[in-house]
């Protein structure tokens, strides 16, 4: 046991040098610089907007515009001199003036419609800068509602007799919201645990493949091979040091990503029905971690093939390619929506599951995900058996495995 915990140990310390452990530590302070970046600039756009109001007009009407704008919005300015409008409102922090004709009240009272002009200067083109233009047209549009009541006596009510309830039912599960608002908070909870895990899973198969293509630049990986214990014991413990290093990387981006919380600000909070319980989380633990023994696995096997760091770069591409197609499909589109060959597909693709689980454990597809960590072990002990396999060849000594060998070569040409 004890020469299987130094191989271990020594598969572990390989793993941390500074160019593997600096971007698991990196990111997660990138995650927490952006949370706190984008958190500032949403607080500072939070509240009425800041507005200036040039009023030229002295009917009544007029006047309910910019009482309206007075108790809904802040009015950095008040005159008819709309240049000095903008300064100030600009100097304010504000970014929109808006501009009340002289003849707005006629043109109503005569059965026309008054126009009111807006005017926004901003140095900045941001999804923030497009919230705050919205806030000021609500502000608008209550204008709007105002003068209706002003003009023909109507009360509220009247005017917007229709109130909304929403009730959606999602494979059985009854949610009390719109779908507009249950689509905005999915997206906001179950995008970045997708990307967490996609890439959780790129990240340990590339550093695995590094790793083994510097032993093999290096020919420390001969030596070690000649060492008298088992060469399964060998891979036993690559996988086993690769599995804690990745699934240490899993916990940081996690804690990095719980400050980057900006889907379900934008949402309007979560439902209190979309939550997953304790055994939902295990099931989704566990998919993770048999995806990334698959994944280290896989990336052992490649990773014999590398003759150098750039060519375990190229090797990479399969890898790459494989984890990123079922985030983008299951980004877009819900699994089970998909065609019945589409989702064979990506069944067959290993790190679909730990995907796709959050939302199917959400809305009751435990069925589909217990199937999936199923054969996700089936992947796993395939792509172990075929790593022992392969360490038990001439391979890693001799340089050569038949047709193989040609196959990868030119991969990597």
């Amino acid at each position: 046991m004890r020469p299987f915990l130094r191989l271990v140990w020594k598969e572990a310390r390989e793993l941390l040098r500074p160019q593997y452990i600096l971007p698991i530590l990196l990111i997660p302070v990138l995650f927490v610089g952006m949370g706190q970046g984008i958190g500032a600039v949403a607080d500072s756009g939070a509240g009425d907007p800041i507005v200036g109001v040039v009023d030229n007009d002295d009917g009544e009407y007029g006047t309910v515009v910019a009482e309206t704008l007075r108790s809904d919005a802040n009015v950095s300015y008040e005159g008819t001199d709309r240049e000095a409008a903008i300064r100030e409102t600009r100097a304010a922090d504000g970014e929109s003036v808006v501009v009340i004709p002289e003849n707005f009240s006629e043109r109503i009272e005569n059965g026309e419609r008054g126009t009111i002009h807006v005017y926004t200067v901003t140095d900045t083109v941001s999804l923030f800068g497009a919230v705050s233009s919205a806030d000021v047209e609500r502000v608008l549009q209550r204008a709007a509602t105002n003068v209706t009541v002003a003009k023909t006596g109507a009360t509220r009510p009247e005017l917007d007799p229709i109130g909304h309830s929403y009730t959606t039912i999602v494979r059985g599960e009854r949610i009390d919201t719109s779908p507009a608002q249950l689509s905005a908070t999915l997206a906001g909870q179950f995008f970045f645990v997708p990307a967490v895990i996609t890439v959780t899973i790129l990240f340990s198969g590339q550093m695995v493949m590094n790793s083994m293509a510097s032993e093999t630049e290096n020919r420390t990986l001969e030596t070690l091979l000649t060492m008298p214990v088992p060469r399964r014991t060998i891979v036993a413990a690559k996988l086993v040091g690769g599995s804690a290093i990745g699934l240490f990387a899993t916990a940081v981006y996690m804690v990095g990503l719980s400050f980057l919380q900006v889907g379900g600000d934008f949402a309007g909070g979560t439902t209190s029905a979309l939550t997953l319980g304790g055994l939902e989380y295990v099931l989704i633990g566990l998919s993770l971690f048999l995806a990334l023994v698959g994944t280290l696995a896989l990336a052992l096997s490649l990773g014999i093939f590398a003759d150098s760091q750039q060519g375990a770069q190229m090797l990479l591409l399969p890898l790459v390619g494989l984890t990123m197609v079922p985030f983008f499909m299951t980004m877009f589109a819900d699994f089970t929506s998909l065609s019945l060959p589409m989702q064979a597909v990506l069944f067959l693709i290993p790190f679909t599951h730990p995907v796709i689980a959050p939302k199917q454990l959400l809305f009751g597809g435990t069925e589909l995900v217990v199937a999936g960590l199923a054969y996700e072990l089936v992947f796993a002990a395939g792509m172990i058996y075929l790593t022992v396999r392969l360490f038990d060849s001439d391979r890693p000594i001799t340089g050569r495995a038949g047709w193989f060998d040609r196959l990868f070569d030119l991969v990597q040409r």
